[in-house]
């Protein structure tokens, strides 16, 4: 069995998670080492890194926004500051990025990642729905998001600067301690 430790991330491992920054998305959507460096620093408990074997393959890195209904554009842009979105005591944790090294995709590390972080926020700090977004054109990540309870909220058209100017799909998930069922919100699918 290979040896696996997923731990907070340091200002040391910025190189592994630009790798797989740059391995796991297309150029125009990579974000900026500075970007990776600040989310680091202002919210360690957010930010998680995946060793195999000794070896970074993965990262997760997320923000705690305080909850909207009212969902824009412009909370989900690359390169955004988290220290002016970031708020410890809001309620909606927004997952901002996550990446695994081609090798080791399909191993289940993703999921292995994403299901720690979520213990982890939701040990520590009270966070009753988390946010994220999706490119249309990534069909395996939105259903490993749809199976851990995440639905489609919103659409925001041309969003992501690709090539084909995909759709980012914002999903959101409500967690156990929130008693508000999907069926009795407002949002459109």
């Amino acid at each position: 069995m290979k040896k696996i430790l997923i731990r907070n991330a340091t200002v040391s491992d910025i190189g592994h998670i630009m790798d797989i920054e740059h391995e796991s998305f297309c150029e125009s959507v990579h974000e900026d080492i500075a970007v990776f460096r600040d989310r680091i620093t202002t919210f360690p408990d957010g930010f998680l890194v995946l060793e195999v074997e000794g070896h970074v393959c993965g990262y997760i890195s997320s923000e705690i926004w305080n909850y909207s209904q009212n969902i824009r554009e412009d909370m989900f842009y690359l390169d955004h500051s988290i220290n002016k979105v970031h708020d410890v005591t809001g309620s909606e944790l927004y997952i901002s990025s996550i990446g695994i090294l081609k090798s080791y995709r399909g191993k289940g590390y993703g999921k292995l990642l994403f299901s720690e972080l979520s213990r982890k926020i939701t040990e520590k700090y009270t966070i009753s729905s988390m946010i994220l977004i999706v490119s249309a054109q990534w069909i395996a990540a939105k259903r490993i998001y749809e199976n851990d309870g995440f639905r489609e909220i919103k659409r925001i058209h041309g969003f992501f600067d690709d090539v084909t100017h995909s759709d980012a799909i914002v999903m959101r998930k409500y967690t156990l301690d929130n008693k508000t069922e999907f069926s009795d919100m407002s949002f459109r699918r």
